[in-house]
């Protein structure tokens, strides 16, 4: 109520396995938002609106008018609408945060001045964007799949 007060929007977002963090276990750091949204269920009624920011979050409305945005990447794979791609400040192209596949940008970019060859070279990497990520705690592995952290890639 807090936040609705203040025209405020929330976005929770489950933790991401991305990067190793020493021995802190990232399992017991998840809480599905399925059961956030359970809960929120309880105090009253929640419904599904059709809001999007171009984002992978799916937003909701509480009884109180306060609109708040999932962000789940654990509990639904939410690859079917992302449309994103990164780039880091070492001219690699990272297509998907959860997958380790990325393309490198520097040689074509230096390769002549035109635009052709790093169009290409973007088209190319695009092209192998995968239809999911690989964040799966079903397995029960801490340090998730991917090595790099969010920071190195952008999120």
């Amino acid at each position: 109520d807090w936040c609705a007060a203040r025209d405020l929007d929330l976005t929770f977002i489950e933790v991401m396995p991305m990067g190793d963090i020493g021995n802190e276990d990232r399992v017991s750091q998840y809480w599905s938002l399925k059961d956030l949204r359970a809960r929120l269920e309880q105090r009253g009624t929640v419904t599904d609106i059709p809001e999007r920011t171009g984002g992978p979050a799916r937003y909701v409305k509480l009884e109180n008018g306060q609109q708040i945005g999932f962000i789940t990447p654990l509990s639904h794979n939410f690859c079917e609408s992302c449309n994103r791609v990164r780039i880091t400040c070492t001219g690699e192209i990272y297509t998907c945060l959860g997958q380790e596949g990325h393309s490198d940008l520097r040689g074509p970019l230096r390769a002549t001045e035109g635009d052709a060859p790093l169009e290409d070279a973007i088209r190319a990497a695009i092209a192998l964007k995968p239809k999911g990520h690989d964040f799966d705690y079903s397995r029960q592995k801490v340090d998730g799949q991917v090595s790099r952290h969010m920071s190195h890639t952008g999120g």
